[in-house]
């Protein structure tokens, strides 16, 4: 259903405008501005803020996204970094009273230059079935991460990675050190080839973390039902089995707030920028 709008538009825009009306590609203004802004709404990609269970700092009733390391809080400094990087449509994922207390900060978004959803993960069994509760909004370059993490990937880099490699699913894995981690994973070239969960932690000088970007055919790797369903526990080691699933490699921070002394952490990274 086509809608009348009038609006006022500068001369040298309206210019340029007239210029590809040439009756092939374009027969008319209105059909030209129409085809732009829908090219233009549609590279505004989707990133998915993940803030299931608990989701509190230890030994407080403090929700994890919304403290402060530095100037801003966790939840902002991630909203920054996605509207730079061109995820302009945001949905926020956790349960109903963190995401009162998110949307008292961030309402619809306006302010922070995106537009926010809120989707509440009530009463579900792991990860993965709150990536299945989003699955109507998942398409071919939708970004998930925590709300709880301080990060400087490229996200532009990483969707282009994940683009070129037609993956099903691309995850960032940081090689800036040697740290404690209970993820094992056997890479060869870009692709992953083993993933598994240890019992015991162990170091490693690949750290895989909790940003991804999925096509909507992982979908078929989440059984149906009540059932529970971890993302790392479950869903990447099919993934991995299958040949699906790809690392970017990149060499820079990736740090989970869980605790208050994890705050000087990820202020310091912040603090480098």
């Amino acid at each position: 259903m086509k809608s009348r709008a009038s609006f006022t538009i500068d001369g040298d825009v309206l210019s340029k405008l007239d210029s590809v009306v040439d009756n092939i590609n374009y027969k008319s203004k209105s059909e030209a501005v129409e085809d732009i802004l829908r090219k233009f709404f549609e590279r505004q990609h989707t990133a998915i803020i993940l803030c299931g269970g608990n989701f509190t700092v230890e030994g407080t009733d403090i929700y994890r996204p919304l403290l402060k390391v530095g100037n801003q809080t966790i939840i902002e400094n991630t909203l920054s970094i996605l509207r730079l990087n061109g995820f302009r449509n945001v949905f926020i994922s956790g349960q109903t009273e963190l995401l009162k207390s998110v949307f008292r900060l961030l309402r619809n978004g306006e302010g922070y230059g995106v537009d926010i959803k809120y989707i509440d993960d009530n009463n579900l069994r792991g990860s993965a079935k709150a990536l299945e509760r989003i699955k109507q909004y998942v398409g071919s370059t939708t970004l998930f991460v925590p709300g709880d993490v301080v990060f400087d990937i490229d996200l532009k880099d990483m969707l282009r990675f994940h683009t070129a490699h037609n993956s099903v699913a691309s995850m960032a894995i940081s090689t800036s050190s040697s740290e404690e981690v209970k993820d094992r994973l056997v890479v060869k070239g870009n692709r992953v080839v083993l993933y598994e969960r240890s019992q015991m932690p162990f170091h490693s000088k690949l750290l895989p973390t909790s940003a991804f970007i999925f096509d909507h055919e992982m979908f078929k790797y989440i059984p149906p039902g009540e059932m529970e369903w971890d993302i790392k526990r479950d869903l990447l080691p099919l993934l991995a089995k299958d040949g699906l699933l790809y690392g970017y490699l990149y060499n820079g921070n990736w740090i989970h707030v869980r605790a208050r002394e994890d705050v000087e952490r990820a202020k310091a990274v912040l603090e480098k920028k």
